[in-house]
């Protein structure tokens, strides 16, 4: 049996073979007027409310420029990132906490400060004086028995908001991050808003300028998307992901950028990780090529919702290996789907193009036969309905002497269809056999590679996804 032989030729043959799709320019400027949000506001009309004046609740604390030093010193000291934080920590709750927060406050990495708590002082206030201005808060905190002008102490007053606000599972979201070009967090200026129940690509700020006439004020800039958000200093308040919360499962994977693989070669030790192109047709059907899909990266914000702290993907590979059979002389295979995983990133992660590394197993086995197989990729989100894409595949078989064999050409084509609700299906792409093994190192048309642990890759691209697979040979 022949083993595979280097083809560095077949590079020559890529040209058109993979799917390319260019990736769309975001503008990075306010938007001027109202965009239509995917989902209709009706159905998380009175959660969206009572965001919103909880964001302004909170931006007009902020005003307070001790009080934005308390804040911001706390994000700093909470996150790795430096931009996500618990309202439950800022304002010195134990319940209501992340999961992150929680770890750190257990282990003596954190700590609630006690004593006096700008923050929580400053909402109790504004509450106390200007109720009236928060008509959904002040409806929420009065089923539940809150009357803010009633005639307590600061500190009952205080105690009562705080503990009613940390049972919302809140959190401020602050990801902007200084640099050339952009405005300083040290300058008297920042915008507050909220990141809607459903998925939405835009929603209103309030600007908050200490040089205005009306310095206290919170005026309403218009309408902006995350583009905006990544130059501009902006607080959002949102619901915090249910990964983050203490007690709650969570199915996806938490990624963090350079996370060392160390997974074991899938299949025995006599599997050889392939470290050049081969031709697909050298390596015969007996014999096993082991396939991980080992990294991605997303390139940008396109995918994100309004102010998401977290970008949330499955993603899926279709394969004619399902059932084959004969009818009048002709073959017909059907197509499966596979999960390969769940994976959440930092939007951070998103925005800046980061690279993440898992090593999952993408095929344990592609045969010849599975000449063209598919990936594509869903982002979750809080959505009603579904989103459902068709997968193409493509078999390599002929009839022989009455016999099914493997060919390395396509000659059979067959579909399925992958749905998934509270989703949108971003990309997808074909992946030939033949095109994937001669682009195992090499450049290919994309022009990509990545180099880990000293070995250099190729790197596959549909749209803003961006990825990689190492292989691992077996000579039966």
């Amino acid at each position: 049996m022949n083993h595979i032989k280097l083809h560095s030729y077949f590079c020559a043959f890529l040209t058109g073979l993979v799917l390319i799709s260019c990736s769309k320019e975001s503008e990075i400027t306010p938007i001027p007027e109202l965009l239509e949000i995917a989902e209709p506001q009706s159905a998380f009309e009175a959660e969206n409310k009572l965001l919103k004046d909880v964001s302004l609740l909170v931006g007009h604390a902020l005003t307070d420029a001790e009080v934005r030093a308390e804040v911001n010193s706390k994000i700093e000291n909470t996150d790795a990132l430096k931009e996500l934080v618990s309202l439950s920590f800022l304002m010195g709750r134990e319940n209501g906490l992340s999961k992150r927060e929680s770890t750190a406050l257990k282990s003596g990495k954190l700590n609630l400060v006690s004593g006096t708590n700008r923050f929580t002082k400053a909402l109790a206030q504004e509450l106390k004086t200007n109720g009236s201005a928060y008509s959904a808060l002040s409806s929420h905190l009065e089923r539940n028995g809150f009357n803010p002008s009633a005639s307590k102490s600061a500190e009952g007053l205080t105690e009562q908001l705080t503990a009613l606000l940390a049972d919302q599972n809140l959190e401020v979201y602050n990801p902007f991050t200084e640099g050339s070009g952009v405005a300083s967090k040290s300058e008297d200026v920042f915008y507050i808003s909220y990141r809607p129940v459903q998925y939405a690509e835009v929603n209103e700020v309030y600007q908050y300028s200490g040089a205005d006439v009306e310095a206290a004020a919170l005026k309403s800039f218009g309408v902006v998307n995350n583009d905006f958000i990544d130059t501009h200093n902006v607080y959002i308040v949102g619901y915090m992901d249910p990964c983050d919360l203490p007690g709650k499962n969570c199915d996806f994977v938490d990624l963090v950028p350079e996370e060392p693989e160390g997974q074991p070669e899938p299949i025995a030790v006599q599997a050889k990780l392939l470290t050049y192109n081969v031709n697909h047709s050298s390596i015969e059907e007996e014999d096993i090529v082991s396939t991980r899909f080992s990294g991605f990266k997303i390139d940008g914000n396109d995918w994100l919702g309004f102010g998401a702290s977290h970008q949330k993907i499955e993603i899926y590979r279709g394969s004619a290996d399902g059932k084959i059979s004969i009818k009048d002389g002709q073959i017909s295979a059907t197509s499966k789907s596979y999960n390969i995983n769940y994976y959440r990133i930092r939007a951070k992660g998103a925005r800046k193009g980061w690279w993440y590394h898992h090593n999952d197993e993408f095929d344990d086995d592609w045969n010849m036969s599975e000449n063209e197989q598919v990936i594509t990729l869903f982002t979750k989100h809080h959505l009603t309905g579904s989103a459902s894409v068709e997968l193409n595949t493509k078999a390599g078989l002929e009839l022989k002497n009455g016999s099914i064999q493997a060919v390395p050409k396509a000659t059979v084509s067959s579909k399925i269809k992958v749905t998934l609700g509270s989703a949108r299906q971003r990309t997808k792409a074909q992946l030939s056999r033949r095109q994937v093994f001669a682009t195992i190192v090499s450049p290919g048309v994309t022009q990509r590679t990545i180099t880990r642990d000293g070995q250099t890759w190729n790197v596959k691209k549909s749209g803003i996804f961006h990825y990689y697979f190492k292989h691992y040979y077996t000579d039966l």
